[in-house]
């Protein structure tokens, strides 16, 4: 990229400046890319950039746009009718894959008969994984290994060719996640640094971790699934004429709790309930996401907050510092309910949880007692064998008025849920749980936590510091 804009400044005559304006960027921008300090990786940017300077979309490794045919005269750039007809035929699975995952994950869920499900829903678990009741969520305990095995499974097993696309320049994608990032990239969609599962305690109070990255759970999770997505569409919907034998990726996997045998980055997903003991009223905060903009569970209600357990940054001291589950809550709601921007590991800068809003607030909170975090189980997405790290988190009204004041009403991942008044949330009754269950595309996660929520509820906003 650097060097196809250095050589279109030096034949036209322009500045840096002349070509930002062609390109609608800062000129600061065109600086750090033709720097090398920064790297264009938004399929999106790349095509408007071609298209800006006039040079093939293939002269910077994508796909001609559609209708166009490829320039056979430029040796190195040509892309055949095998390789366009194959990604599309990917993305038409991407498609299903994003906007039928209720029924894709009933499909996956019926591979796992003799499994447990937390609480009757999709969720699968194994006993170790959950308390009997929820517990204070400081009382379940993190340890961290330096001596992780590496997983027997990458993604990039002769099984999971079907599920990686041809390339332009010949073969097949190695890894799910490029082809993602080429082919279909959702807005937001950045490899990090994260932590990997590796074991559980017998009683599920302990937990042990390792370091992975965002894209390793990826090319596992996603090509997991798209391989049911693509047998699902194969029989046009029909899951009862759906083999394991059409799934050899899953059934290489085998054990979905061994944990040695492919990297398990779980997502932290947190029930958040605004408790009026006064007035004897309760509400739920409930996040639609938006599949343009998320690479898993796109289509689908979720509870909020909910992200992918991560550190901020990858300093050692990041790394170190946010090893705590209740730190990455905090930074979700700061995302989710505020819109503030995203810890994205772009700073080395440490997190100051103790002086920063709203965390300094919602950790004072915690301590007099008017906020409570609890942890209910870890579970797997039967789907995309995903890890779910499962809890609740119950905050005085007046307390969530006062921090969230300025709640959004939609995020970079999607939009939060209003009720019919208004106000944000909606009224945590029989009622209206219920019909949620039973009526809105909720994910596996949310459906767990809700449950659980609903089965211990007399714990859970009857009980204060």
């Amino acid at each position: 990229m650097a060097a196809v804009l250095a050589a279109f400044l030096q034949q036209h005559g322009l500045t840096q400046a002349q070509l930002a304006d062609r390109l609608g960027v800062d000129r600061t921008y065109v600086s750090k890319v033709l720097s090398g300090r920064r790297q264009i990786r938004d399929v999106g940017r790349l095509r408007q950039v071609a298209h800006a300077i006039g040079v093939p979309p293939e002269r910077f490794g994508l796909f001609p746009d559609p209708g166009e045919t490829a320039d056979v005269t430029s040796p190195g750039h040509i892309v055949s009718r095998e390789v366009r007809d194959d990604a599309e035929a990917w993305r038409d699975v991407r498609k299903v894959l994003n906007h039928r995952r209720p029924e894709l994950t009933r499909v996956a869920s019926s591979l796992y008969s003799r499994v447990e499900r937390i609480a009757g829903t999709p969720l699968i678990t194994s006993p170790e994984w959950i308390p009997v009741q929820p517990v204070d969520l400081g009382a379940l305990r993190l340890a961290w290994t330096d001596n992780q095995p590496l997983p027997f499974l990458t993604g990039q097993e002769t099984e999971t060719e079907p599920c990686r696309p041809l390339m332009p320049h010949g073969g097949r994608y190695p890894r799910y996640c490029h082809a993602i990032r080429d082919l279909d990239p959702p807005s937001l969609f950045e490899n990090r640094a994260s932590y990997r599962l590796l074991d559980f305690g017998c009683d599920g109070s302990h937990q042990t971790y390792g370091y992975t990255t965002y894209f390793d759970m990826v090319d596992v999770c996603e090509a997991v699934a798209h391989e049911v997505a693509a047998a699902w569409l194969r029989h046009d919907g029909d899951a009862a004429r759906i083999r394991r034998s059409e799934l050899p990726f899953r059934t290489l996997i085998g054990n979905p709790f061994d944990l040695t045998r492919r990297v398990v980055l779980p997502s932290v997903d947190t029930l958040t309930i605004r408790h009026d003991a006064h007035a004897g009223t309760s509400s739920l905060l409930l996040h639609r996401r938006n599949p343009d903009n998320v690479a898993i569970a796109g289509g689908m209600t979720h509870i909020m907050p909910a992200g992918v357990f991560q550190p901020s940054g990858i300093a050692p001291w990041n790394i170190s510092a946010d090893f705590d589950i209740w730190h990455n809550i905090l930074r979700e709601l700061s995302e989710e309910f505020l819109g503030n921007p995203e810890h994205d590991g772009s700073s080395g800068e440490p997190v100051d949880y103790d002086s920063m809003e709203p965390f300094a607030s919602l950790n004072a909170a915690r301590s007099a007692g008017n906020l409570r975090v609890w942890y209910l189980g870890t579970g797997l997405d039967p789907l995309t064998l995903a890890g779910e790290i499962l809890t609740v988190l119950v905050i005085d009204a007046a307390v969530f008025d006062q921090i969230f004041a300025n709640v959004v009403a939609w995020n970079s991942e999607g939009d939060v849920v209003f009720s019919g008044d208004g106000s944000v949330g909606v009224p945590w009754r029989r009622d209206t749980v219920y019909r949620l269950l039973a009526a809105e595309p909720l994910a596996p996660a949310a459906l767990a936590c809700l449950e659980l929520a609903w089965k211990h509820q007399d714990l859970l906003l009857g009980s204060r510091g």
